[in-house]
């Protein structure tokens, strides 16, 4: 009989252990908050055994033996046998890290073999200890167990859903955008030939194609608890390693967003998570003395906004001086001081995150955040979103990215600049005006536009270099970038449209002020202005 080969069952094998690790993760914060309730106990053993199963299926001996010995110890604590100690929960954790490094080398090819020599010899030792302590309880009058046994409980019932590959999403996506491009061409045809007879299919294709699409997106959102749910146990360690105490609150799990933007935003989130519990929240004897709770509070939450998400990561702690950030600025030469007379608050505070003003420790130490941040900021403003950051001295700060939806579909503003045709997306802009030349004055050399206020205004003719075709730019689109507004001078306002983003290949995905481009109903390719960077 010939030994089946179970490697193309490999991937799906990691997948399915990192959700399980990441539930196992869940329930043993949970126990650890509640060491008297039974069901987090059962579900960390249903979750080891289950582990254990399919490890030992696909001949990976070692994370099966581990898996195998953690259900022996959590099957004893869950007969009441043995009495829950605080030294297990890090025990425990290092059981699932041993797991996470070893599901790491599975996924690499390997057969995920590790030392498990003093892990397990650990578990022993705390099943020894544990069973002479509850040798020494039992001389004591008798009490109801800590773990009273539960009747065994079935699996929950899987969901209604089947893996699939993003690959074949965005090729699902990318054939949604060849219908439309068809469906246009089909448009023109019966236009030029007057064939009503196609025009009512047509239209009922037209609403059909948008229903498709809209699925097609909505296939690649996904929650945020993906992500969020990795956060509880690195607060846990790195408050642990602080000596501070937090409550961490997660809200808005629940909130979808486009998978890729999710991936790509999950490292900013854990940098600001981690400055949350080393620059922000104060040892206990600290906030005591400042008339706080000894334990502080870290708050990471998202919600919807129209067609954008919001996450925001908070805390109570020290919060940032502005004073001290305006005079490190200065120092720095990153603003002169009659620049920074005219700086509001908020964009004092945004100061920290230029590259030079966390340069040195020395920076950080008077920012009170500075490493890091101005990659957060690349980050946020390279998937068209936007970072806000609030604080108050003493009181704590609050770190606001805005975020589109989708990175696949937005909508944009199309304008004509000379003969050629742009897309601004419109989560940049605040509105259009029609220009006269009584509202363009010259101020120390630069054009502004004279609205309610003063708005800096740059021609697009000129950012972009297109031709010059003799004719006056009559509008004036105004867009806004970190609570700082300008007005950028278009020929003429086209329409409003949903588009597909495409990226740009090669060196032309590398140009600064473009952030891909889209295709239009009837075939013309369009490019997608990149506010940030263009302005």
């Amino acid at each position: 009989m010939t030994e089946t080969d179970l490697s193309p069952y490999r991937e799906l094998f990691v997948e399915e252990v990192q959700e399980y690790l990441q539930s196992l993760n869940q329930a043993l914060l949970r126990l650890e908050r509640a060491p008297s309730e039974v069901e987090p106990l059962n579900e960390i053993f249903r979750l080891a055994h289950t582990i254990k199963g399919m490890a030992a299926t696909m001949g990976y001996d070692d994370m099966a033996h581990l898996a195998h010995v953690m259900e022996d110890l959590l099957d004893e604590l869950r007969q009441g046998r043995l009495r829950i100690e605080p030294s297990l929960f890090d025990l425990l954790f290092a059981c699932l890290d041993a797991l996470e490094n070893m599901l790491e080398g599975i996924s690499s090819g390997g057969e995920g073999a590790i030392d498990l020599g003093d892990i397990v010899s650990k578990l022993g030792a705390y099943r020894a200890l544990a069973e002479r302590d509850g040798r020494a309880a039992e001389q004591e009058p008798p009490s109801a167990p800590r773990f009273p046994t539960s009747p065994t409980q079935p699996m929950p019932t899987l969901p209604r859903w089947v893996r699939i590959n993003v690959r074949h999403l965005d090729s699902l996506m990318t054939l949604v955008e060849e219908l439309v491009i068809n469906r246009s061409w089909l448009m023109r045809i019966q236009a030029q030939h007057d064939i009503s007879i196609l025009k009512e299919p047509l239209e009922q294709h037209g609403r059909i194609l948008a229903e498709l699409r809209d699925t097609v997106l909505h296939t690649r959102l996904v929650p945020m608890a993906q992500v969020f749910n990795r956060f509880p146990r690195m607060i846990r360690d790195l408050l642990k390693q602080e000596g501070k105490e937090a409550e961490f609150i997660i809200e808005g799990r629940e909130i979808e967003l486009d998978r890729a933007i999710l991936e790509r935003i999950s490292d900013s989130l854990v940098h600001l998570l981690r400055n949350a519990v080393s620059h922000g929240i104060e040892p206990p004897e600290e906030r005591k003395r400042a008339g706080k709770l000894p334990m502080g509070t870290i708050r990471l939450a998202a919600w919807r906004e129209r067609d954008q998400v919001v996450i925001e990561v908070s805390d109570d702690g020290r919060g940032m001086d502005r004073r001290r950030i305006a005079e490190t600025a200065v120092a720095r030469e990153l603003v002169t001081p009659e620049e920074l007379a005219e700086m509001s608050d908020q964009e004092v505070l945004m100061l920290i995150c230029h590259p030079r003003f966390s340069m040195t420790p020395e920076v950080t130490h008077v920012a009170g955040r500075g490493v890091g941040m101005d990659v957060v900021r690349r980050a946020v403003e390279k998937l068209r979103g936007s970072l806000e950051i609030l604080s108050t001295p003493g009181k704590g700060s609050t770190f606001r990215l805005r975020l589109p939806l989708t990175l696949a579909i937005i909508q944009a503003l199309l304008v004509e600049v000379g003969s050629e045709v742009y897309a601004i997306p419109s989560s940049y802009i605040q509105r259009t005006v029609a220009v006269e030349p009584y509202m363009i004055k010259p101020i120390q050399q630069h054009a502004v536009l004279m609205l309610e206020e003063s708005l800096p205004l740059f021609d697009l003719r000129a950012l972009l270099q297109v031709p010059q075709d003799g004719g006056d730019s009559r509008y004036a689109v105004v867009v806004e970038r970190d609570h700082q507004r300008v007005g950028l001078l278009v020929d003429s306002l086209i329409d409003q449209e949903e588009i597909v983003i495409k990226s740009l290949p090669g060196f032309l995905g590398r140009i600064s002020g473009l952030a891909g481009a889209t295709i239009l109903g009837e075939g013309q390719v369009v490019l997608i202005l990149d506010i940030p960077s263009l302005v």
